[in-house]
């Protein structure tokens, strides 16, 4: 049985060109925040979701969503609890465990009963991207999710 011809594009029409590509295996922070309606609930419902380049990038984000989530939606000793974290110690020990390759979080229960949790998991993946860009400048183009 005789092969069909390859369709030739229309007049005007561009064919895809090859880029030369770059492959390597990175280690990049996966972010996750959370948020619980009860005790029993075995899914969360996702709230936020990125890979950032850095544990500070990482941790930054977690102290940005608390330090905003507070004023509306937490009780006065969550309030201080959550300050204390962002600002303190929690935020240190956070970064330690990162830089170690460790998971690190924090939760809080809001004032309705949900519980919202912050997750950063060091991952490493395999980046590809066109050759002549540096690995960082990928990461930080992907944007959020």
């Amino acid at each position: 049985m005789p092969r069909p011809e390859p369709s030739t594009p229309p007049e005007g029409a561009t064919s895809p060109t090859r880029r030369d590509c770059k492959a390597a295996i990175r280690t990049g922070y996966w972010f996750e925040a959370v948020c619980f309606k009860d005790a029993y609930t075995t899914a969360p419902e996702l709230l936020d979701r990125v890979m950032l380049a850095t544990p500070e990038e990482a941790v930054r984000l977690v102290r940005i969503q608390i330090r905003t989530t507070h004023p509306f939606a937490l009780s006065p000793a969550e309030v201080e609890r959550a300050l204390a974290w962002a600002g303190g110690e929690g935020r240190v020990h956070a970064l330690a465990a990162l830089h170690r390759g460790e998971p690190a979080g924090f939760g809080i229960m809001l004032r309705s009963g949900l519980r919202a949790e912050w997750r950063v998991l060091p991952v490493r993946y395999l980046g590809i991207q066109p050759a002549g860009c540096s690995p960082e400048a990928d990461v930080r183009g992907r944007g959020r999710h």
